[in-house]
């Protein structure tokens, strides 16, 4: 029986073929045209079926992604319209009140912050009164904002300072302080999401004829449209 020679040179042509082959194999690139939601059109340097699926055999997509450019601009800024109802009490009175409330704010993935106002209708037992408010806002969101995601939530954090128009004429100061945690749920893979909200509540009343502190709960329900 013949004995088989080893031959250097035809071991490493054919390392250098099939490592070439391999990488060839592994280095497929795939080019990304138009995104629309989840769905996109790609370019690919090897053929594709129609309705196929295939696996990416790489890192994760979204370590790559530029999400302060295309990925995440449809959710840089967000206009929020609603309500919230407010049960408080202090050591002499109790205030139920309703208001409407908006926001303006800038979204910058796992923080967000913006201006808020609202007009509130309060009953404090003495009559109704209006309050005209105006401050900010703070999110902490525990789950990034991004697009595609469609649940978000964390705490947040609402201070305003405004006045109170008496109903026997006459104004005070009001000073409110919200601290509690938000869900939002982001409709049909939309821009736009419906927001809850559940937070303790801090009031302060400056008067002439002295201060006084009310604290409770509150809940508000609204609807963020981001852009």
């Amino acid at each position: 029986m013949k004995k088989c020679d080893f031959n250097p040179l035809t071991f490493a042509l054919l390392l250098l073929t099939t490592t070439v082959l391999s990488s060839n194999a592994w280095a497929q690139k795939i080019k990304v045209k138009k995104v629309k939601g989840n769905a996109a059109i790609i370019e690919t340097s090897v053929p594709l079926q129609e309705g196929q699926s295939y696996d990416l055999q790489t890192s994760p997509i979204s370590a790559d992604v530029n999400y302060s450019g295309v990925g995440f601009k449809s959710r840089q800024n967000s206009l929020t319209l609603g309500l919230n109802f407010s049960m408080l009490q202090g050591s002499s009175v109790q205030e139920n009140y309703l208001a409407a409330q908006g926001r303006y704010g800038w979204n910058y993935s796992f923080l967000e912050f913006g201006i808020a106002g609202d007009i509130a209708y309060s009953d404090i037992g003495t009559g109704a009164t209006t309050d005209f408010s105006l401050g900010g806002y703070f999110d902490y969101n525990l789950i990034t904002n991004r697009d595609l995601r469609t649940l978000i939530y964390g705490p947040f954090a609402l201070i305003t300072i405004g006045s109170r128009q008496l109903a026997a004429g006459g104004s005070t100061g009001l000073m409110n302080v919200n601290a509690g945690g938000f869900v939002s749920f982001f409709m049909a893979q939309s821009s736009t999401a419906l927001r809850l909200e559940g937070f303790l509540e801090h009031r302060q009343i400056n008067a002439s004829v002295g201060q006084s502190s009310l604290t409770g709960f509150g809940a508000r329900g609204l609807i963020v449209f981001y852009f």
